[in-house]
This record gives structure tokens, sequence and C-alpha cells, in this order.
């Protein structure tokens, strides 16, 4: 699954771009405003417009000379739509709570890289900073088999590999002293999912 754009699952046309930027927005908005934001041409967005709002998925509202646009919450397809637009909020939420029922906490848990940020593709791994505790055997049955389940479930969830980079909490401080890109990384898009927060972690001494 394209994180970033989930609706191309299932279409890769113009309406769920604009469709996206609509469940996203908390205001009405030009139909300029809704291209630009959806990268798409003014005219083909306007075409686009024109038919959902036949269809009652959106309403306009003539202000001056210009047209605002906004999600019918109320329809009956509205549900469907902001479900698909908020894939990245329910995988973090499934993540969070799956790492949550874990029998051996992590030290800590994040989600980075493209998916963190939300500019990935369906080719894209779904990457997971894991911290394992102290003291705590890399092939601990019930550790390795929390791991293996976690992959399995994001392929389930999204299409996409799950990249897990697990890492002893006796390495993390070198880690911080040798500053690898993947660092710098994790340190500046990653989404918190369990134990210590990421930058209280990548900084303490």
């Amino acid at each position: 699954m394209d994180v970033s754009k989930p609706f191309s699952a299932i279409s890769s046309s113009v309406d769920t771009d604009v469709l996206v930027v609509l469940a996203g927005s908390t205001k009405p908005r030009s139909g300029r405003e809704l291209a630009r934001r959806a990268g798409r041409s003014n005219t083909g967005v306007q075409h686009v417009l024109d038919r959902i709002v036949e269809h009652g998925l959106v309403y306009r509202e003539e202000v001056g000379r210009t047209f605002l646009y906004e999600l019918n919450r109320d329809h009956l397809l509205a549900p469907v739509v902001e479900q698909m637009a908020g894939a990245r909020i329910e995988l973090i939420r499934r993540l969070r709570e799956a790492i949550g029922a874990w029998r051996a906490q992590p030290i800590h848990a994040s989600l980075f890289g493209s998916a963190a940020r939300g500019d990935g593709d369906t080719s894209s791994d779904i990457d997971l900073l894991i911290v394992r505790p102290t003291g705590l055997a890399p092939d601990d049955v019930t550790w390795r088999g929390q791991l293996d389940a976690l992959a399995d479930s994001v392929r389930r969830w999204t299409g996409n590999n799950a990249g897990i980079a697990e890492v002893p909490d006796e390495e993390v401080s070198r880690l911080r002293s040798d500053r690898p890109p993947v660092v710098e990384e994790i340190s500046k898009d990653a989404v918190d999912l369990a134990g210590e927060d990421t930058r209280k972690l990548l900084r303490r001494s």
C-alpha cells in the first residue's frame, strides 16, 4: 500500500487525490486550493468536484465570486473516505496496540522513514526501530516470536514489508556517539510507538 496515498490501492484517478485532501480539511476550500494540495490541474479537479457535488458527497458554497467545497460528512460514503484518508493514523494506532500487548516490552519502539513522513509508495518498507532490553537474548523465543508476529501483521495490514531495525539497549550509546545517517533520520521523523521517547533516547547520557 502507498501509505501516503492509500486511495491508490483502489483507484489512481484525480478523484481519489481530491477526496483525500477534502477528508483532511477542517474548513471549506476553493477549487484552486484543492488542486494545489492534490498536485493536480485546476481543470481536472474542477471536473471531479462537479461530479461529486452532484452525488452529494461534497458541499459547494458560493462566497463572493468563489466556490468553496467541503466534504459532506453526513453522506453514507463519507466514513469510507475518511477511513482511507486516515490509513496512516490507523497504522500507527495498530502498531502501538500490537507492541503494547507484548509480554517482553521493548525499551523503545518507533516508526521512521517514509511511512513516518507519509511520502512512501507500494515498494517502501514500513521501517521500525525496536530497542531490545538489556539481558534479553536476541534469540529469546518470546522476543523473536513478537518481532515475527509484528512483521507478519504489518504485511497483512499494508501489503508492505516491515523493515525492523532491532538494536540491543547496550548499543544505543554507540549510535548516539557515531551518529550514522539513520540516527539523524530517526531523530527528525520518528513517530513514537512504545517505551522511551525517541529524542530522549538518542540524547541521553
